[in-house]
């Protein structure tokens, strides 16, 4: 694989992204230049990130693998081609940000893509970028490879909060800027987000959508979404949901019956309710009321992760999806999270396992075993079983109704 992707590298020509500011080509690419020949690179073999430290080789990220690259005009990334970039991208805002912190959050428009990126200092005061590489292209809701009708119905909603919940590049953004793209083209309102930075450029259709930038377009959550709020929106894009005062938008937001969509970093539905506690700090007295509120705004959680195929071609999701019906709201009040962990395998919802289970009896069949003992370390043996059951996936718990 490496071979192919240095010779894609060596074919691109020279080129600036959309919006940079110009200036003389000089002999050598400049630091913004290479970063567009990387991009590229992504664009032609399905990439998603970009790796770039001070003193290393760059590297991108090819379907799970981060292979470096060898470029004649940059054995090395230098300072120089990091704060060349920088310097074409920050707002002063932004720049007073890095200035003050050694960290900074921002997005770049490329002809096919956005790009999200940080740059940070590492290994011993190393200038540090990292760019998750989103194509414009939005990908319909039918070709995500979850369940389209659970997401309809989700994006459906008009009102509440709905979670999406994974790793670091597990396809939380595609998810929701999917579900975003279905509401902007099926029903009339507006879209507001708020990011940091902003990742998909979704353009209005039967919505009006607007994106606003912290740092760029707004100085934090709290303004962001106070000016938000006055501007009646239908729809609102929290973002990640890292910390007790984006949580509490979130929350906030969904209660005045704006429709909420939200990542937050946990593998699991049920795990993604523990994660968001703990994030707004709810304990001893709080928890209860935290619960509550859950209760009555929550509309789904969607988790993912991103695996290899079977077949080595690309990466596929697998996932589960907790809609919150009557018995779900139930258990959320009543702070019982076993069984809401066991309704899962409810007929409207679906558990990750049952996800498996389904690829697994695809054919051709679109997960190996390999992936399977990685995902289920402590239960290989066990979940091989199960999946050896043509009947069809039988929870090990009976469900409750």
């Amino acid at each position: 694989m490496q071979e192919d992707i240095q010779k894609a590298f060596d074919q691109q020509a020279q080129s600036s992204p959309a919006g940079a500011t110009s200036g003389p080509a000089p002999a050598a690419l400049t630091g913004m230049q290479l970063l567009d020949k990387l991009v590229q690179v992504l664009e032609l073999k399905g990439g998603s990130d970009i790796h770039l430290l001070e003193g290393e080789p760059p590297r991108v990220r090819i379907h799970g693998d981060l292979i470096p690259i060898v470029s004649k005009e940059h054995p090395v990334v230098t300072r120089e081609d990091i704060m060349d970039i920088l310097d074409r991208s920050l707002a002063p805002d932004q720049r007073k940000q890095f200035e003050e912190t050694s960290d900074v959050d921002f997005s770049l428009a490329f002809r096919n893509a956005t790009g999200r990126v940080n740059v940070g200092y590492a290994n011993g005061r190393r200038l540090h970028l990292v760019m998750r590489y989103l194509p414009s292209k939005i990908i319909p809701l039918d070709e995500l490879g979850i369940d389209p009708v659970m997401l309809r119905k989700l994006a459906e909603a008009e009102r509440g909060i709905v979670l999406v919940a994974g790793e670091t590049s597990s396809g939380k953004t595609t998810t929701i800027a999917a579900m975003l793209d279905y509401i902007n083209r099926t029903r009339y309102g507006s879209i507001s987000t708020i990011e940091n930075p902003v990742e998909y450029m979704i353009p209005s259709q039967k919505c009006l959508v607007t994106r606003r930038e912290i740092g760029r377009d707004t100085p934090n959550f709290y303004h962001a979404l106070r000016a938000s709020v006055r501007k009646n929106p239908d729809v609102l894009l929290i973002g990640e949901i890292r910390d007790a005062e984006t949580a509490e938008i979130a929350l906030s937001a969904s209660e005045t019956g704006i429709q909420t969509f939200g990542t937050i970093h946990a593998i699991g539905a049920v795990p993604a309710i523990t994660r968001l506690q703990h994030v707004v700090g709810a304990t001893g007295k709080q928890e209860e009321e935290f619960f509550l509120r859950l209760a009555n705004c929550l509309r789904g959680i969607i988790s993912q992760q991103l695996v290899k195929a079977a077949d080595g071609k690309g990466l596929l999701p697998i996932y589960e999806i907790l809609n919150i019906t009557y018995t779900e709201k139930m258990y959320l009040i009543q702070r019982d999270l076993a069984r809401l962990e066991q309704s899962l395998e409810a007929d409207h919802n679906i558990s990750m396992g049952h996800c498996v289970y389904n690829l697994w009896h695809q054919k051709p069949r679109r997960i190996d075993e390999e992936t399977i003992r990685k995902l289920y370390p402590d239960q290989f043996s066990l979940m091989m079983n199960r999946l050896s059951d043509s009947r069809g996936w039988k929870p090990l718990v009976s469900t409750v109704s």
